[in-house]
């Protein structure tokens, strides 16, 4: 099977039209062409990524962050993104990412993450484009969940995203029963989930006068980390792929962040 073809399966699920005008995704390195056997699937791209590629003797990584996204302007081996491209080519790996087209997608981050903590009557939060199909996408969710202290709530989210620690901003005394969610950095639309009535939102990235913002509206707001809110999606990846082809590739899911971090 070649790389075009893992690529297809993937742009039928998230489609390039639902890239942001802002994003830099896609195909990005290697040749479509290659024979693919076997696909490390990470959020993102980095030394230690790529490490695992070639013990695991991939053809092809496919990431959420694209590695690729500010301009370069120079690739060579004198810096760490330069060293890194140039091995990924010297070793003919393929990579391929899906950014904010998986964000917004039907059955993508965010419709995940609604599904994982039992959110009913879904809608969009965020609404970014109209696709081709004529279906309104974007960013977020919001959905209600049956009333329940906030605690018994976040003890949820903890599990279900298999998190040590949750930031949690705001007045904790209270129920929740409708709640918004954004995976990744989702502080821009806090006045959003507002609008939408929530008790409670969920996405992580928080800066201080967002967390400001949220607690003069009346919100708790709850930073999940950038990772633990996004790798949710790696199992997805992995079980489409292996059901679109028929498991004639291996799928090997790298969960680690490329962020790591201690509470001291």
């Amino acid at each position: 099977m070649k790389a075009f073809d893992i690529m297809n399966i993937m742009n039928e699920w998230a489609p390039s039209y639902l890239v942001d005008s802002w994003d830099h995704t896609g195909f990005q390195i290697g040749d479509g062409e290659k024979e693919v056997e076997r696909i490390l699937v990470s959020l993102d791209l980095d030394l230690n990524t790529y490490e695992k590629a070639v013990k695991e003797n991939v053809d092809m990584i496919i990431t959420h962050h694209p590695i690729l996204f500010n301009p370069i302007y120079e690739i060579t081996t004198d810096n760490y993104k330069g060293k890194l491209i140039c091995d990924l080519i010297k070793k003919d790996i393929v990579v391929y990412n899906a950014h904010t087209n998986l964000d917004v997608a039907s059955g993508g981050i965010n419709d995940i993450l609604a599904e994982l903590l039992g959110l009913e009557d879904v809608k969009v939060l965020e609404k970014s484009c109209e696709g081709m199909d004529g279906i309104l996408y974007g960013y977020g969710r919001v959905g209600n969940i049956k009333e329940m202290g906030l605690y018994e709530f976040l003890d949820i989210v903890k599990e279900k995203l298999d998190a040590d620690n949750l930031l949690v901003y705001g007045e904790t005394n209270k129920n929740i029963g409708r709640v918004a969610l954004c995976g990744g950095s989702g502080g821009d639309f806090i006045y959003a989930a507002y609008k939408s009535g929530v008790d409670l939102y969920l996405t992580s990235d928080i800066k201080y006068h967002e967390a400001q913002l949220a607690n003069e509206l009346g919100i708790v707001l709850i930073d999940g980390n950038h990772f633990n809110t996004e790798k949710i999606i790696l199992p997805i990846i992995k079980e489409k792929i292996l059901k679109e082809t028929n498991k004639n590739v291996e799928v090997f899911i790298h969960e680690k962040s490329t962020a790591p971090f201690k509470i001291y």
